[in-house]
């Protein structure tokens, strides 16, 4: 029958399908792209699924047409729907990505809204880029079995399913397909779903090394520097990157920057760290943007230059990398390499903050609720606080605590700062520890619970707080929440007098004036006299009240006379 229709087609003067496809690929093979697209689009209207795929690249590609990924979706759907794998594979892929709009080409021109009218963008729809990339895979085509192992693991639009993306990506593998082969590498490596197996890992990436993947060269080399899968060689893991970065890959640009500038591997050669790192900022890499900002702030080897730090770290910070965000912000606060500048400072910090960092979070709240370069509010301060608080961050429940105990942002509210002090004490804040235990000998917003004060007094003490020292030095001397203990009492407040604090220079003088079972109003007045030299009022006023003592050598001065005058 087939045999027939081809006879009457030459009989009556009309080509078939494949006569118009292969027509088609031999004016293709010439750049004929006009001739093509005549003839394909030919074959194309008959149902002949080759030749709508084929229509498909030349809108995909822009030969001899527009550049239109509409189109070329409409053809390669017409191909896909008749089971052409590539056609399939191809769909997967733009329906994965997305199609932007082509260059040049502005989407409000009268003339191409009616030579388009359904436009010329395809948007990113992960469902049916799964749904062409498993029809093609499991028709057999390698390309979209790589492909479907990496939808897998990366699970854009779909739960990450390592099972499955091993599975299709050990099938092209075995194929000898490069890009499943570092996929499998990859997964191997990263212990994604089960145990690492670097050394397996290795092997795959030798592979895709071998078919000249450059992405394969940088891999070995992270595996030699790392020691994973092989024994640690820097010297290898540089002639990998060196490969990869010479090739263009901006990672592997950076890796062989910071070897520069450790010196493994290579000799340290801070100019050769600046070259390779600054090839890959120029590609977009953050990463190496804020190694490009650390060498210049510190110099390592090469004059220090605080501008082009401040410049690589806003660059940074402006493709949002957080810590980056940080530090620009932290130099606009000191003037480092840029002008002093709060307000350009607070709107860093407030960028990595709006991005989740809990330390941006909570210095942005300090800046809200102190006012600096920013408006004073601490409704927006309290609400920093409350979502670095919400990560874990220890300082800002201890700030939300304060809140509430000054009743800022909030109603006073003593209880309820209590148990925000108790929360951030739990979490070993050393300052609600020791605002906690004041609190609590207070007996603010709790009942006075001195047993208590001094639990989180000793805990805030222990970690060197010298206002808990103070505190729980009184506690002992007066014998609140406990025994009373001199001794204890005096170490307490010895040490805290060690750090220069004056009211532990009064408490002491308190115990040897007062307290102390064995008064000793020397030591007392030398203690009150170092904390009013310190400007402690209260040991002024105590001062007053310390008897002073008779010269302690007046005796020794008689006795000296009358020896004196009996010798005489």
């Amino acid at each position: 029958m087939r045999n027939l229709i081809k006879a009457a087609g030459r009989l009556f003067g009309s080509s078939l399908p494949e006569d118009e496809l292969a027509r088609g690929l031999k004016a293709h093979d010439r750049k004929d792209y006009k001739a093509a697209l005549e003839a394909w689009l030919a074959a194309a209207r008959t149902g002949h699924a080759d030749a709508q795929y084929r229509l498909g690249r030349l809108y995909d590609l822009g030969q001899g047409v527009v550049r239109n990924a509409v189109d070329a979706v409409g053809w390669y759907r017409q191909a896909a729907d008749q089971g052409h794998g590539e056609a399939q594979a191809r769909l997967a892929e733009i329906y994965y990505y997305g199609c932007g709009q082509p260059k040049g080409v502005v989407p409000t021109d009268e003339a191409l809204s009616v030579l388009f009218p359904k436009g010329l963008k395809i948007e990113q729809d992960y469902k049916e880029a799964l749904r062409w990339a498993r029809a093609a895979a499991e028709g057999g085509v390698v390309g979209a079995q790589a492909m479907l192992g990496y939808m897998h693991a990366a699970g854009f639009g779909i739960p990450p399913d390592y099972v499955e993306a091993e599975r299709w990506y050990r099938v092209a593998a075995e194929q000898g397909n490069a890009a499943a082969q570092l996929g499998l590498g990859t997964l191997l490596a990263g212990s994604y779903g089960g145990a690492s197996d670097p050394a397996e890992a290795h092997r795959w990436f030798r592979k895709a090394a071998e078919q000249n993947n450059v992405m394969a060269w940088y891999y070995i080399g992270t595996q030699y520097a790392a020691g994973l899968g092989v024994e640690q060689d820097y010297t290898e893991a540089a002639n990998w990157f060196r490969k990869a970065a010479e090739a263009g890959a901006a990672a592997a640009q950076r890796a062989l920057g910071l070897l520069h500038a450790r010196g493994l591997g290579v000799a340290a050669d801070p100019h050769a760290a600046e070259t390779w790192l600054r090839k890959a900022a120029v590609q977009g890499d953050v990463e190496a943007m804020v190694q490009l900002g650390h060498l210049n702030s510190r110099g390592g080897g090469m004059q220090p230059n605080l501008l082009d730090a401040a410049t690589w770290y806003r660059a940074a910070g402006e493709l949002g990398h957080r810590e980056a965000q940080k530090i620009i912000a932290q130099m606009y606060f000191a003037g480092s390499g840029v002008p002093r500048d709060e307000m350009e400072a607070a709107r860093w910090l407030e960028r990595a903050a709006g991005q989740g960092d809990p330390q941006a979070q909570l210095r942005i709240g300090a800046l809200y609720a102190e006012g600096r370069g920013v408006s004073r509010d601490y409704d927006r301060a309290l609400d920093w606080f409350r979502r670095a608080a919400e990560q874990g961050n220890t300082d800002a429940v201890y700030n939300i605590g304060m809140l509430h105990s000054l009743g800022l942002g909030v109603p006073r509210d003593p209880a309820g700062a209590i148990q925000w002090l108790e929360r951030a004490a739990s979490q070993g804040s050393v300052l609600a520890q020791f605002r906690l235990g004041a609190a609590l000998a207070a007996g603010d917003g709790v009942p006075q619970d001195y047993a208590a004060a001094v639990l989180w007094s000793q805990k805030a003490a222990e970690q060197g707080h010298a206002g808990a020292m103070v505190n729980l030095g009184r506690f002992r001397m007066q014998g609140l929440g406990g025994e009373r203990d001199i001794a204890e009492a005096i170490r307490w407040l010895t040490a805290a007098a060690e750090q220069k604090e004056p009211a532990a220079m009064t408490a002491l003088g308190e115990l040897y004036g007062h307290w102390s079972d064995h008064k000793d109003f020397v030591q007392a007045r030398a203690w009150l006299e170092r904390a009013a030299a310190l400007g402690d009022g209260r040991a002024k006023t105590l001062l007053e009240r310390i008897p002073v003592p008779p010269p302690s050598n007046a005796s020794d001065l008689n006795g000296g006379r009358s020896r004196a005058a009996g010798e005489g």
